[in-house]
């Protein structure tokens, strides 16, 4: 199990210690990034590891590995020499390791730390790229005995970090330090066990400090949403595949707690990816057993799989899949999750006689689509691209339009119901309004399959104007029921309606 080491990052020692405080009793080292304190506290560096009661790393990062030292190397050498001379008997009161890099080859400072008993992480960031040799990158660390090596990598897809993953399993047992930085390699954070990594870093991001690095997480959400003192090697791995937006969902702490609340030994966490071929090699790359799967593969994933569910047919998007003997299984459970939920916020048992608008033609909207014409509604599919609109409504027999000014007369005779199944207005990804060239008349239902924010732009103006308004959330919550039953084959636990 890695060690949870939490990066300092505040301006001073009495915030770094503050910070250090609220997170005590879930972490188990610090580092404090001295390069990022005020020139006023250099003198209180050498006394941190004995105020803050647990082994500390010392690190001065220079601007080129990205940190904030930038006055030279010869005055970087004397604030580490200031910070680590004057050991004291207490090892308790000395810093426990000092980051050094590769090309960082002083032999004064390397001796002052075995006289002192302060172990040397020896380390190398490539931020720009993954490197085409690992085993060369590996190599300018790895050289010294009692030495710990890092390297840390900028993955710039999840390909790249599915070949970092792969690559570190060919690496001899033994003590290193392994992370890939950045959106694409925030899965590194909680699978450092699979890494075989020794510590995993985490930022205090809960108190509103800044990220020591891009990509880290709170260690609230290390230990409390990703299990991370609960993972080992037999730990099942599931991910949620799509855009960069994955990392802001909440679905992650629902599967979580339902692994836990049902006694499975199994993490799901975010696996952003731009392609649908990076995110399945990733998937084997942490020998996943299975998936969720959301915008922008619902449809990009189709040809991967081995099988498809007869929703999956009908719909035409995936968004669950799961590892067999004969590869990958696909299956929808958004329209389970979609119909529940609709149901359930408008008190029908079907949508006879009920006139919609749907907008959106991509994945989500299909299974919206799929779930309309099976309870009965007459559905009007607007999209920007009218071209899609109109192969999905041809698909039902619905009508269609383009979503701008010109479907004003249509949509008013579609407006019993309104579901918004884009991404736009969802948090982190594209903003405004979906339909903002149509006035509401305070009776039309307006259900967005958007949960964060919990109102978008689009809700609120429904809302304002007197509708009835539904979020995402409760379809979430449902579909994610069904995808554990898929994945377990056992019942969901209560966990997921709480």
């Amino acid at each position: 199990m890695p060690l949870v080491c939490l990066c300092l990052t505040g301006k001073t020692i009495a915030e770094d210690l503050a910070a250090l405080d609220r997170y005590r009793g879930r972490v188990d080292i610090a580092e404090l990034r001295a390069d990022l304190l005020d020139p006023s506290e250099s003198a209180a560096v050498r006394s941190f590891p004995e105020k803050a009661g647990l082994p500390c790393i010392l690190t001065i990062r220079r601007k080129a590995d990205g940190g904030a030292f930038a006055e030279g190397e010869g005055v970087r050498l004397v604030a580490m020499a200031k910070a680590l001379v004057y050991a004291r008997p207490d090892a308790g009161a000395n810093f426990a390791y000092v980051d050094l890099e590769s090309d960082f080859r002083v032999p004064a400072v390397e001796e002052a730390c075995r006289t002192y008993g302060t172990r040397i992480i020896r380390s190398r960031h490539r931020l720009a790229a993954l490197p085409a040799d690992l085993d060369a990158a590996w190599a300018e660390v790895s050289a010294e005995p009692g030495e710990i090596p890092k390297l840390v990598v900028m993955p710039s897809g999840a390909d790249q970090l599915a070949r970092f993953f792969s690559w570190s399993r060919a690496l001899p047992a033994a003590e290193r330090i392994l992370v890939a930085a950045g959106d694409f390699g925030m899965p590194s954070r909680i699978l450092s066990e699979r890494l075989g990594s020794s510590v995993a870093y985490a930022s205090p991001l809960g108190i509103g400090m800044p990220g020591a690095a891009p990509g880290q997480l709170d260690p609230a959400n290390l230990e409390e949403v990703f299990r991370i003192r609960e993972i080992g090697r037999d730990t099942a791995v599931y991910g949620l595949g799509g855009g960069r937006s994955v990392i802001g969902s909440r679905s992650p702490s629902l599967h979580n707690r339902a692994f836990r609340a049902a006694g499975i030994d199994a993490v799901y966490l975010p696996l952003p990816s731009a392609e649908v071929g990076g995110f399945m090699s990733l998937l084997e790359a942490t020998g996943a057993r299975g998936a969720a799967v959301t915008v922008p593969h619902k449809e990009a994933v189709l040809p991967y799989l081995s099988s498809r569910s007869p929703e999956v047919e009908d719909i035409g998007a995936c968004n669950t899949i799961v590892h067999g003997i004969e590869g990958w299984a696909g299956y929808n459970t958004d329209a389970i999750g979609f119909e529940r939920s609709l149901l359930e916020f408008l008190g029908r048992s079907d949508l006879h006689g009920l006139r919609a608008t749907l907008l959106g033609a991509g994945g989500s909207a299909k299974a919206v689509a799929h779930v309309l014409a099976r309870l009965g509604a007459a559905v009007l599919v607007l999209n920007r691209n009218a071209a899609k609109a109109k192969a999905l409504a041809r698909r039902y027999a619905f009508a269609w339009g383009s979503n701008d000014e010109r479907s004003t007369e249509v949509i008013s005779d579609h407006a019993d119901l309104i579901v918004q199944a884009t991404p736009v207005g969802m948090e982190g990804g594209l903003g405004g309004d979906p339909l903002d060239w149509y006035d509401f008349s305070g009776r039309e239902a307006v259900f967005d399959l958007i949960y964060r924010p919990e109102r978008t732009a689009f809700l609120e103006r429904a809302a304002a104007a007197g509708c009835p308004v539904c979020n995402g959330w409760s379809m979430l919550r449902y579909q994610a029921a069904a995808q554990f039953k898929l994945w377990t084959g056992r019942e969901p636990p209560s966990a997921y309606f709480e």
